[in-house]
């Protein structure tokens, strides 16, 4: 068990002190020289010099959590307790009242255990700590994990409006574009209809909605519903499932899609609170009259990968599509709906404080349409084999009233270039809304 205390409490020994707000060029040194002593275990220089950087002023979840730790390691359990409890008001707190219990064990105090413990599955705690907290309880009392169930559901409902400028996604030598603002809602329920979240069937079922009042032929609204089952072994937790989608445009029915899915997410990744997923879905498309060219299937695979190195949050992210529709044939031009995609999208947030956050992210697709278009121009026919690059940038910041309720603002610019000028276009948009989790 002391393996495992162990690692517990090193998980954030590597957060990194540049993204303390504000603070003295000589405590961040100090901050720096403290981890260092700690890795070449070094203890009570370490414990002194991070002493010394708080005694300069510097306050931050990373230098509290990794106080903690050393105080833990110097069997100083009632002031790593103490420190540890500085971060419950936080983002951190599950996190925070874990290691509280681990202290508790350190000193026998079962009881103080059990109730820390507790208090972590109460938190509304990712699933890691979740099995964390589960099998410390269950060491403590066998009977203890029927009195805390896993959490069998989760949900959330999102509503909001902005505007856009291209709403038509006019190319750019149209003389004019068409803008109109929107009114945006998301809802997403999961419920897990046999087990939990370690061996289990999860149903899901999503409902997304953009309304334009004043341009009803642009109107989306897309239903997903799905079931799978998920697994945790020693690589990750493995997923595999079905799937349904039905789409509507301009308010009549569009398309519908049967998916199976699969894919892994695993937490043993390189960097600080990383995670890294992988997934694959094979799709097929069942248009409704007057859609027909987009009949076939669609193959994609994503790839994440996910660091959180103290107040600040990077993603990476990968996808990739393949597309064999019927494409569309109207006798004198040929347009093909059936792109290879490749794209990559980088994001960053960063935690000015624990209700607050800024966003800023950017992003490059690459399609490739196989079968040349045949198009009617002034000069005759012209056959040529479309090529997209599309570009995005964003920007936003997230205000959390509390851990299940937050409104978020967003700018969005999509630049989209082709060798085709007629699908050469840019197009803005600013969001903003509020979602509420549950």
């Amino acid at each position: 068990m002391r393996r495992l205390l162990t690692i517990a409490l090193v998980l954030c020994l590597a957060l990194s002190t540049a993204h303390a707000q504000e603070h003295t060029t000589e405590a961040k040194t100090l901050f720096r020289a403290g981890i260092q002593a700690f890795n070449a275990g070094d203890l009570d220089e370490a414990r002194r010099l991070l002493e010394s950087a708080v005694s300069k002023g510097l306050s931050s979840r990373s230098l509290n959590y990794n106080l903690g730790v050393v105080y833990y390691k110097l069997g100083l359990y009632e002031e790593a307790e103490q420190t540890f409890r500085t971060l419950i008001p936080t983002r951190q707190k599950a996190l925070a009242y874990y290691n509280i219990g681990l202290t508790a064990l350190a000193r026998e105090n079962q009881n103080a255990a059990t109730k820390a413990f507790q208090n972590v599955l109460a938190s509304d705690p990712d699933d890691n700590l979740i099995s964390l907290a589960t099998r410390q309880l269950e060491r403590l009392d066998p009977t203890m994990h029927a009195a805390s169930p896993r959490k069998r559901w989760a949900g959330l409902v999102s509503i909001g409006g902005g505007y856009e400028d291209n709403v038509a996604l006019f190319p750019d030598t149209a003389p004019r574009k068409l803008d109109s603002g929107f009114v945006e809602t998301l809802a997403a329920a999961s419920y897990y209809l046999y087990g939990d979240s370690s061996a289990g069937l999860r149903s899901d079922i999503k409902f997304y909605s953009r309304q334009y009042p004043s341009e009803h032929t642009f109107d989306l609204q897309v239903i997903q519903a799905g079931a799978k089952w998920v697994q945790k072994t020693a690589p990750g937790v493995i997923s595999v499932g079905l799937g349904g989608d039905y789409i509507w445009r301009d308010r009549r029915s569009r398309e519908r899609r049967a998916r199976l899915m699969t894919g892994i997410t695993t937490l043993d990744c390189p960097g600080p609170g990383a995670r890294c997923l992988v997934r694959a879905e094979a799709t097929q498309i069942f248009p409704l009259p007057g859609f027909d060219a987009y009949r076939g299937q669609m193959y994609r695979l994503d790839a994440h990968y996910r660091l959180r190195p103290g107040n600040w949050t990077a993603e990476l992210k990968y996808r990739a599509d393949y597309n064999d529709r019927d494409n569309l044939d109207t006798g004198e031009e040929f347009f093909s709906v059936s792109p290879e995609r490749h794209g990559l999208d980088a994001g960053i947030e960063y935690d000015l404080t624990d209700q607050l956050s800024v966003e800023a992210g950017a992003g490059f697709r690459f399609s490739y349409y196989r079968t040349p278009h045949q198009l009617i121009v002034p000069e005759g026919r012209q056959t040529i084999r479309r090529e997209d690059k599309r570009h995005t940038l964003s920007v936003g910041t997230t205000y959390r009233f509390s851990r299940r309720t937050s409104l978020s603002l967003d700018l969005d610019r999509i630049d989209n270039n082709s060798n085709i000028d007629r699908y050469s276009y840019d197009r803005h948009t600013v969001t903003a809304s509020l979602a509420v989790g549950f």
